[in-house]
C-alpha cells in the first residue's frame, strides 16, 4: 500500500541532519538486540557524523535518496558506484519502523535498480547482517544471492555480515510515473 503524499527524491544538503537522526533510530530498531546502543551511538558519530556525511554527499559515486511521506523524511538510501570494483552497491536502506510495509523499500529498490542500470551494472550488490532476519527474508524475496559471510564491527561489538547480490530487473512492471528520483 503505497500512503497518498509520498515522494522519492534525491538528498540535499539540508537532509544530512534528519538522515543522521533516521540511521540512529533505525539502528536501534534493527541492531538494537544484537549490537548496545553504545555501540551503535560510537559508529554512527565516526562513520556518520555532519561532517562525513557532507563528504558523501559531495562524492560523484554516491547517490543519496530520501522517501518522504507528507513532506517528512521517514527512508533513506545510500547507492555507491564502486568504479574499480565494477560494482554497484546499496550501501544502505533504511525506513522508520512506523513507516515500513508501506511499499517505501521497493520504491527506492526500484530506483536503484534504474540507477544501476543508468551505471551499466547487472546486478546491485549488498549486505546485511545475519542477525537482521526481517531485511534478510525481505531481500531474499527479491532474488538475494549470499556470496560470502563476512565480519562487521560496530565499535566494540562484531558481527557476521551476509554479503551478495540481487540481479537485474528486480521486478517484472514498468515503474510508475514518480518513481524516478527528482534532482535537487
Amino acid at each position: 500500500m503505497i500512503e497518498f503524499g509520498t515522494t522519492i527524491r534525491r538528498w540535499t544538503q539540508t537532509d544530512l541532519p534528519t538522515v543522521q537522526r533516521l540511521l540512529l533510530d533505525t539502528w536501534l530498531d534493527a541492531y538494537g538486540s544484537f549490537i548496545p546502543r553504545e555501540d551503535l551511538v560510537g559508529y554512527l558519530n565516526v562513520q556518520y557524523s555532519q561532517a562525513k556525511l557532507e563528504t558523501l554527499f559531495s562524492d560523484p559515486d554516491v547517490t543519496g535518496l530520501v522517501a518522504e511521506v507528507d513532506a517528512a523524511v521517514v527512508g533513506y538510501a545510500k547507492l555507491y558506484h564502486a568504479r574499480a570494483e565494477q560494482r554497484f552497491y546499496v550501501h544502505q536502506l533504511y525506513i522508520l519502523p512506523a513507516r515500513q510495509g508501506l511499499g517505501l523499500g521497493h520504491r527506492l529498490m526500484a530506483c536503484a535498480e534504474e540507477r544501476a542500470r543508468e551505471l551499466g551494472a547487472d546486478r546491485i550488490w549488498l549486505g546485511v547482517m545475519v542477525k537482521n532476519t526481517q531485511a534478510g527474508e525481505w531481500y531474499k524475496k527479491m532474488g538475494f544471492t549470499v556470496t560470502e559471510t563476512a565480519p562487521f564491527t560496530m565499535g566494540s561489538t562484531t558481527v557476521d555480515h551476509y554479503i551478495g547480490y540481487l540481479p537485474l530487473p528486480l521486478r517484472k512492471q514498468p515503474a510508475r510515473e514518480g518513481e524516478r528520483p527528482r534532482e535537487p
